[in-house]
Formats: structure tokens, sequence, C-alpha cells
């Protein structure tokens, strides 16, 4: 999606992405500041959570890598369901657990769940989450399922761009939208009325962080060979809601197939979970550290 506009547009376009591109790839070093917000809500039902769609609290982050990282369903959704009755819901939150205390152990990376416990978050509040998060990266964890029994190992997906270019479409019409931008990007939208110009800046934007998807998954893939059957080494694109935040690089990580046996045998101990966990904590790591 390239838009029509003059070549000082987009010059300065580009130059505006690429110190992005920059600063985001040298965030370990640097000593700018990272901005999230804590606006989780637990309420007196159990096992629920509202959310405030306007920041009650900010915290300052300094010379951190912060990561969401949202477990796949929960509360009366249990998602995907295994021949021995294990639900996909428990095995995402037991990965995100094990991964959010292995991010929390590194100096670098300050990792936040949209949930934490066996709640139910709908896909809308999900991603009010996500735009209310100025975060590096969202990594989103689920189990895969198919009826053909033998399936198995992992699959990467990322946001089409069909769907991107929805999402900046109604970002630039709906004025009232509250999303969390890096300050660069956020200073040029907010002081800058042409929409052609606004939709150049965002879909260079996205062009970015789709190469920093790219450049991740090859790390994970990597790291997933070494303990698990993976069918296809390459990225696949579809329209999902978790991943179509327009700030923030978004990833969702099939760890396997619920639905065969010897798989679901072994995603059902925690053993398994950690050493899941381990590997996603070794590929984030590693493309951290080799990308800046």
């Amino acid at each position: 999606m390239i838009f029509l506009c003059s070549y000082k547009w987009i010059i300065l376009a580009i130059l505006i992405l690429i110190n992005f591109q920059n600063k985001f790839k040298k965030k370990i070093e640097n000593n700018n500041d990272i901005v999230f917000i804590n606006n989780i809500k637990k309420s007196n039902k159990k096992n629920n959570f509202f959310f405030n769609p306007i920041p009650s609290k900010i915290n300052i982050i300094k010379n951190k890598i912060n990561i969401l990282i949202d477990p796949g369903h929960g509360g009366q959704d249990p998602g995907a369901i295994g021949h021995k009755g294990l639900k996909e819901k428990e095995v995402n939150l037991r990965i995100a657990i094990e991964l959010e205390k292995l991010l929390n152990n590194n100096k670098f990376f300050h990792a936040i769940l949209t949930r934490n416990n066996d709640s139910y978050l709908s896909l809308k509040n999900r991603k009010i989450f996500s735009n209310h998060q100025h975060v590096n990266l969202l990594i989103s964890i689920h189990v895969d399922s198919s009826k053909a029994k033998y399936l198995s190992g992992i699959s990467i997906w990322v946001v089409s761009n069909k769907r991107m270019c929805r999402e900046i479409n109604k970002f630039i019409k709906n004025n009232k939208n509250n999303v969390y931008f890096s300050k660069n990007i956020e200073n040029i939208l907010k002081n800058e009325n042409d929409i052609y110009f606004k939709k150049t800046i965002l879909d260079l934007q996205f062009n970015n962080f789709q190469n920093i998807e790219i450049e991740l998954s090859k790390y994970i893939f990597k790291e997933f060979k070494k303990i698990v059957r993976i069918n296809k080494l390459a990225l696949n694109y579809a329209s999902l809601g978790i991943l179509s935040a327009i700030n923030t690089p978004s990833i969702l990580i099939e760890t396997g197939f619920i639905t065969n046996f010897e798989e679901e045998k072994k995603l059902r101990t925690l053993s398994y979970q950690k050493k899941i966990a381990n590997t996603i904590y070794i590929s984030l790591k590693n493309y951290f550290e080799h990308s800046h």
C-alpha cells in the first residue's frame, strides 16, 4: 500500500523510519525511555479482567526491551482440546508464564502478560491492551489443532498486508483512537493534517515491522528445530486480530498440535512447556543481541 504523495514527503518519511529502525535495534545500548501502561483492573468476580481504555498509570522503564506476551484463549474459551482432554488455554498460559519468568530474569528485558490466570479476555480487550502498551514486540502463544491426527510441529504467523492496510485506514479515519507510538511517529501524526502523508508514514513503519518479524522468525525456527519437527520454514500470513496492532511488531507462535497424540502427551508436561518457553526466550535473546 503506497500512497501518492510528493517526493519531499516520501524522502522525509523514509528518513524518519530509518531513524526509528536504528533506535529500535540499538535499544539495548541506548537510554531512551520506553513507556508502557499498567491498565488492567481486576474485578471482584473470579477470573475476570476489565480494561480501562484510558491508561490510569504510566511507568517509565529504561534500557529495557519490553515484550507483551499474550496467552491465547482463557476462561470460558478453552481453545482447542486434545484427545485426552488437554485444553489449549492451559498450555498457552503455562508457557507464557514460564517465558515471562525467563525474560524478567534478564536485565535487558521486561515482560508483560495480557492474562496471568484462567481469565477470559475478548479479542477486543486484548487489542485495546496491546494498543495501550508501548512495547517493542508482541508474542501470542497458541497451540494448533487439526482433524488430521498425524499433523505435528510448530508454525509462526504474522498479520497479512491486506488486514494491516485496513487497520491503518481505520486509524486515520478515526481521530479518537488511543494508540501509543514511538515519540517520532507520534509527533508527526499529531502535527500533520494530510492523511496521505500519515498513511505513508504508517505504511513505512509497517514495512519496518515486517522486516523485524521476518528476521525474528528465522531465530525462532532455528531454535525450535532443535526440539521439534518443523513442516514449513516460512512465515504464514493471515488476518488475525491479535496481530493487527499498528504500533507494534507482532507474531503468533503455534507451539504444537494438541490433536496429535504424541504432541498432546508432551504439551501436558511442565518440563516440555518449560522447554518451549526456553526455546522462545533463547530466540529473542539471540535476535536482540545480533540486531543492534
